[in-house]
């Protein structure tokens, strides 16, 4: 019995010698008492930020390839992709987007440019989260405080007011040179990017954007720079067709006014202070500054909406046209959704046959 376990325990020395060939005493490594610490390919990339990083790779002996280099990219990819932290998220600093689409209408080609801002404001709104309507808590209790609202109160609160209203507070206030500005450089990238630069250019602007889309332009028209001068007159030249949907140019332009005026002071709203500059550009032909016609759609339900007044701007190079037009269904005589009142200018089809087809409609427009 004993010979043969001792020879069954002789037979399993070559696999044991195997295991122990097989080791791996230092997985995961050992870093020898006072070795300095050094950087990975990962935080040298952190520490660097935008800046790129070279790594350079250098075969040993023996015959290589550039399957070799293949390889040996790969391999330090995979592994600094797998082991190394996530970069911290990057705040994206606020601009105006721009979304641009081709399409053929009409028998020829529309290029639209579509300005997107709200990131400019989105910051400073979230500071009135807390008062948004929510299910109804115990004010006395530790916890959020949720008063209890009327339902109509509290969407008009929260939409009207809280998301709406708040961006033209903002845009009057301390961040108005600012998002002035940014908008100020995304419409001369826009110019930049025409091919055509005297293209006939059409502006269709709603509620607060008229007035960002006036200051801009007019602080493009008086700029020091001379590139952006030149494309605001470019602008000023090219425009011939505005329309102004939910126009605030009279309220917002309480904010610019004191409410004891001095002697002399001269009041204008933002399109009369474009219209102004408008004319007073060096042209070197009559025909440069053609005449522009500007039509204002206003909902007689919208709150935050006025009447343009033909009368403040029209002039032998402006034509101004105010429409009144129903966005929404007033119920019982009473009430117009004030959102849809506001918001749905561009959804009202009598709106959108008026901008596609003109007053009187174009011969052969459906």
């Amino acid at each position: 019995m004993w010979p043969i376990l001792w020879h069954n325990r002789l037979s399993l020395l070559p696999a044991l010698a195997v295991l122990a060939a097989c080791s791996t005493p230092y997985r995961p490594p050992v870093v020898a008492h006072d070795s300095a610490t050094f950087p990975g390919i990962a935080s040298i990339v952190a520490e660097t930020g935008a800046r790129p990083v070279d790594v350079l790779l250098v075969h040993g002996m023996c015959t290589h390839d550039t399957g070799w280099a293949e390889r040996q990219i790969g391999r330090i990819t995979g592994i600094v992709e797998d082991h190394a932290p996530a970069p911290a998220a990057q705040a994206t600093p606020p601009r105006v987007e721009v979304v641009e689409r081709t399409r053929r209408l009409a028998g020829g080609t529309v290029r639209f440019h579509a300005l997107v801002w709200s990131s400019l404001t989105a910051g400073l709104k979230h500071q009135l989260d807390v008062d948004m309507t929510g299910t109804p808590t115990d004010c006395t209790a530790a916890g959020a405080c949720k008063p209890k609202r009327a339902s109509l109160n509290g969407y008009v609160k929260d939409n009207l007011l809280n998301d709406c209203l708040s961006d033209a507070v903002i845009y009057q206030g301390e961040s108005h040179v600012a998002i002035r500005d940014a908008m100020v450089r995304t419409i001369a990238q826009v110019l930049e990017n025409d091919p055509d630069s005297e293209a006939p250019l059409v502006v269709v602007a709603e509620s607060l954007g008229s007035k960002m889309l006036f200051d801009a332009l007019s602080a493009m028209l008086e700029s020091w720079q001379p590139q952006t001068r030149a494309l605001g007159q470019q602008a000023a030249r090219r425009l011939g067709l505005l329309f102004m949907v939910g126009n605030q140019l009279p309220i917002l332009g309480l904010a610019e006014q004191r409410a004891i005026a001095t002697q002399g002071m001269r009041v204008g709203d933002a399109l009369q202070r474009f219209l102004d500059l408008r004319r007073r550009q060096p042209n070197r032909r009559a025909d440069m500054l053609q005449r522009l016609a500007v039509v204002a759609f206003t909902d007689p339900n919208d709150l935050l909406s006025y009447r343009l007044l033909p009368a403040r701007y029209a002039a032998p190079d402006v034509a101004v046209a105010d429409v009144l037009v129903s966005n929404d269904k007033t119920w019982l005589g009473v009430i117009e959704n004030p959102m849809t009142a506001h918001l749905d200018y561009l959804a009202n089809p009598d709106v959108g046959i008026m901008i596609a087809c003109g007053q009187p409609r174009v011969t052969g427009c459906r």
